[in-house]
């Protein structure tokens, strides 16, 4: 089971605190995907978030852009790299945020889903 989480933040969580518990109980193996933006004032936050998660018993993937992905590094982690058309040199390739937020989203969003459906089959 693939718990999808678009934005979720540690004191103003709609989670129950119980939920992880409840599912393990029922022997349902969650896993978190957490798609940061890609600098590392979002990354970072985001992978203590799922460390805490993975300490819980909860699969914890991080989807991060190609060019990003070499600078996590964390054993009970998954990395895993999506694209944002700019895999080469993220925002100095791209140069205008504008451009590498709609390239972000096309192909992110492309590169995500193939992810999901990985982890599913």
């Amino acid at each position: 089971m693939i718990l999808n989480i678009i934005s979720l933040h540690h004191s103003n969580s709609n989670v129950p605190k119980n939920i992880i518990t409840k599912m393990v109980g029922k022997g349902i193996e969650p896993h978190v995907i957490f798609v940061p933006y890609p600098t590392q004032g979002h990354i970072n936050p985001l992978l203590q978030f799922a460390k805490r998660l993975a300490s819980k018993g909860v699969k914890a993937t991080i989807a991060t852009t190609k060019y990003t992905l070499n600078s996590i590094h964390s054993p009970n982690i998954s990395v895993e790299p999506i694209s944002d058309g700019f895999d080469e040199g993220g925002f100095s390739q791209a140069q205008k945020t504008n451009i590498l937020l709609k390239s972000f989203e096309e192909n992110g969003s492309r590169t995500l889903s193939q992810l999901i459906t990985n982890y599913k089959n």
